[in-house]
C-alpha cells in the first residue's frame, strides 16, 4: 500500500509539473500578445489559460486526497499542513524522491509568477495609454466648436468617440 501511494503521489506531482510548464508557455504567449498588442490572440490565450488552471486545480484536489491517505497510512499528525513538513515526516527514500520534483515545481511557479507580474505591468501600461487616449479624444470633442449650419457640417465632420456604423 505504501509503495502504491508513493507512486501515485510522484505520478501526480509529475503531471502537475507538466501542467505548470504548460501554464508557463501560455503566460509566455500572453506576454508576446501583450507586447504586440494582439487583442484577438490575447482573447484565445486567456481561454487556454483558464483551461490549464482548471486542470491544475483538479490535480491539486487529487494531490490533497493522496496526501491525506499517506498521512493516515503513516499516522502523521502535523502542526502545519505544509508540504515541506509533510515530506520530512516520511521515510528517507520518500523524502529524497519527493524533494526533487517539489523543487522543480517551485522553480516553475516562481518563474510563472515573475512572468505573470510582468504581464500585469504590461496590462496596466496599456490601460493607462487607453485611458489617456480616451481623455484626449473627449477633451478634443469638448474644445471643438460645434456648428449647426448645413454649410459648416458639409465642410467638416464632427469628431465622434464611437462610430455608430460599427
Amino acid at each position: 500500500m505504501q509503495a502504491e501511494l508513493k507512486e501515485d503521489l510522484i505520478r501526480l506531482l509529475k503531471e502537475e509539473k507538466e501542467l505548470y510548464q504548460e501554464l508557463f508557455a501560455v503566460a509566455e504567449e500572453k506576454n508576446e500578445a501583450l507586447l504586440e498588442n494582439d487583442t484577438a490572440a490575447l482573447s484565445e490565450i486567456l481561454a487556454a489559460d483558464q483551461e490549464v488552471i482548471e486542470k491544475i486545480e483538479a490535480k491539486e484536489k487529487e494531490r490533497k486526497e493522496i496526501i491525506e491517505k499517506i498521512k493516515s497510512e503513516f499516522n502523521l499528525k502535523l502542526k502545519h499542513d505544509k508540504y515541506s513538513d509533510f515530506i520530512e515526516e516520511l521515510p528517507a527514500d520518500w523524502e529524497e524522491d519527493l524533494k526533487d520534483i517539489r523543487q522543480k515545481i517551485i522553480e516553475l511557479t516562481d518563474d510563472f509568477y515573475s512572468l505573470n507580474d510582468q504581464n500585469q505591468k504590461l496590462l496596466n501600461q496599456a490601460l493607462e495609454v487607453n485611458t489617456f487616449s480616451i481623455e484626449s479624444i473627449l477633451k478634443s470633442i469638448k474644445e471643438n466648436k460645434n456648428t449647426y449650419t448645413k454649410k459648416d457640417k458639409e465642410q467638416k465632420e464632427q469628431p465622434r468617440l464611437l462610430n455608430k456604423k460599427v
